[in-house]
């Protein structure tokens, strides 16, 4: 079995239209399964989208660079921990 390091560096290898295809799946994998919100559709993906916005404007919730994100993600993946 692969580890995740060379299924990374596997996928990273690949032309850039084809990770593309596999970005997109993953992520969608992944907003199905933690978030139901995420696979809202037209009306509602906009109202949600309103919604978070505002929240943000109004100092309510927070933004943080994509970089720091990637960068604990790693971390707690090279730890073992889930997501």
């Amino acid at each position: 079995m692969l580890t995740r390091e060379e299924i990374l560096n596997c996928a990273l290898a690949l032309p850039p239209s084809d990770r593309e295809v596999v970005a997109a799946a993953l992520q969608d994998s992944l907003e199905t399964e933690r978030n139901p919100a995420e696979s809202l559709e037209g009306d509602e993906f906009f109202r949600e989208l309103r919604r978070r916005s505002a929240a943000y404007r109004a100092g309510q919730t927070y933004s943080r660079p994509a970089t720091e994100v990637m960068a604990e993600m790693f971390q707690r993946q090279a730890d073992g921990a889930s997501p």
